[in-house]
């Protein structure tokens, strides 16, 4: 159970339902809050987890992929940093994963994770714009790449260009919410880039306009962001 604060209280300790509607004590009370207290309680509340973060994509992609599943599929995961996404379709389907991110930064850390599958997967850390690569994959997928750029034609493009001609590709986009809304304003060292919050029928667009068949699209719950998935042929 989580307990509130009481900031307002009568003078034997009672909390002051009198003033719990007035404007004057709004005031008064805005001026005696510590407001790098409430901005530190936030980001305590909104701290990204990776096991929350795991629970809401296993949600996710599970419904994503029903009646979809691939079995032991070649992935390659574009922006893939630690590879989080590739990692989770290949601890459930098998098979084998390319990761492809410019970031030494995110190359390292991958370095460091304990993770059984990573023997099957190869990690390129290159731009990928210069991509070139001979194979063709069952699942070309992104978590969190494609709001980064304001022309996503390029980028979409590549996720078309590796994917084979029964493949599937899914991305992952942080949705425009007030929670995701609020999550980037207490993080602001996640925020340094450009980014655009898509909105469920803005993402849907963008994908129809760059010739996505989009078969299925799914709604995380429960993270301290919220985010969509899509599956596109």
């Amino acid at each position: 159970m989580y307990k509130t604060s009481i900031y307002m209280q009568t003078e034997n300790g009672n909390f002051d339902w009198e003033n719990y509607f007035s404007p004057e004590s709004r005031e008064k009370l805005f001026k005696k809050l510590d407001f790098h207290q409430v901005f530190s309680r936030l980001r305590e509340h909104l701290k990204e987890d990776k096991f929350r973060l795991a629970f809401a994509l296993n949600r996710v992609m599970t419904r994503l992929l029903v009646g979809k599943a691939p079995h032991h599929p070649r992935v390659l995961e574009l922006g893939a940093a630690t590879g989080f996404l590739a990692r989770w379709l290949l601890r459930r389907y098998g098979g084998t994963g390319t990761l492809v991110d410019s970031s030494k930064a995110s190359y390292h850390a991958y370095g460091l994770i304990e993770d059984e599958v990573k023997e099957n997967i190869t990690y390129l850390n290159v731009d990928l714009f210069t991509l070139e690569l001979q194979e063709r994959f069952d699942l070309v997928c992104s978590f969190g790449l494609i709001e980064h750029f304001i022309d996503k034609a390029p980028v979409l493009e590549i996720h078309k260009k590796y994917v084979t001609a029964n493949g599937m590709i899914i991305i992952l986009v942080p949705l425009d919410t007030p929670l995701t809304r609020a999550f980037l304003e207490v993080h602001p060292e996640l925020n340094l880039g450009y980014r655009e919050l898509l909105t469920e029928k803005e993402f849907k667009l963008i994908l129809s306009r760059h010739r996505f068949q989009v078969t299925r699209t799914q709604i995380s719950k429960g993270y301290v962001y919220d985010f969509i998935g899509a599956v596109c042929r």
